[in-house]
């Protein structure tokens, strides 16, 4: 190699380090002026950045305190709804309402625990309770005030409203409560269920054209299931 070469490359070398230095210079000067700037605007603004400094504690304080009340909560409905369950099981619809000596009963497990996941599952039950005791109007009010994410609960909360418009006679708003159950559930078995149900109902409401289409769709889309094998006798007995 030539000395003009390593001359060359000797340059190079001490241009790169000049230039890494000069980079280094550069980060701390900006580095330094960030905080002499932080520093003084914290002098001139000193009430507002503690005042502020105190809101962000008090918030995540508000938020943690709130987060575990809200899972003690949880847990303290999930406790209550399986002793109540209990009474709901062996249809004991008065204790399971009310409460009795031993829990306290899906009224005022709701009133308490609104807003937990259990205490929305005991909204449901409270609905089914009413309904079993032909509380129609109540049970429907029950129903539709179910709040959840979870779609097998949210289109069982749509059947249980259809089921008491079907008991009132009113079969339309059954009908139509039926069939978004079944596009809700996300389940094929519930789907197919659901739809047997919507059917029925259009059907009862002699709306015979609803209720063939309804049981068509069955028929394709479950036909080995005990749903598509009653659209059959359905579509049979609808176009006569």
């Amino acid at each position: 190699m030539s000395e003009d070469t390593l001359q060359r490359q000797a340059d190079s070398t001490a241009t790169a380090k000049t230039s890494v230095k000069r980079k280094g210079a550069d980060n701390i000067a900006t580095l330094e002026m960030w905080y002499y700037r932080l520093v003084g605007f914290y002098e001139q603004n000193r009430n507002l950045v503690i005042g502020l400094g105190i809101a962000i504690v008090l918030v995540i304080g508000a938020v943690l305190f709130w987060s575990q009340r809200k899972a003690a909560l949880e847990i303290e409905a999930t406790e209550s709804l399986a002793k109540v369950m209990r009474a709901y099981k062996d249809g004991d619809w008065s204790a399971a309402l009310e409460g009795d000596s031993t829990h306290i009963g899906l009224h005022k497990l709701v009133e308490r625990y609104s807003g937990t996941a259990s205490g929305e599952l005991a909204k449901f039950y409270l609905a089914c309770a009413l309904y079993q005791r032909n509380a129609l109007d109540s049970a429907i009010t029950f129903y539709k005030s179910v709040s959840t994410s979870a779609p097998l609960l949210k289109a069982a909360a749509m059947a249980g409203e259809a089921a008491c418009y079907e008991q009132k006679k009113q079969y339309k708003q059954a009908a139509e409560l039926y069939r978004k159950a079944a596009t809700t559930a996300q389940n094929q078995a519930l789907e197919a269920f659901y739809l047997s149900d919507a059917g029925r109902a259009y059907e009862l409401a002699g709306e015979k054209e609803e209720a063939l289409e309804v049981f068509e769709q069955i028929k394709k889309k479950f036909p080995l299931s005990l749903e598509g094998r009653e659209a059959d006798k359905a579509i049979a007995r609808l176009k006569l």
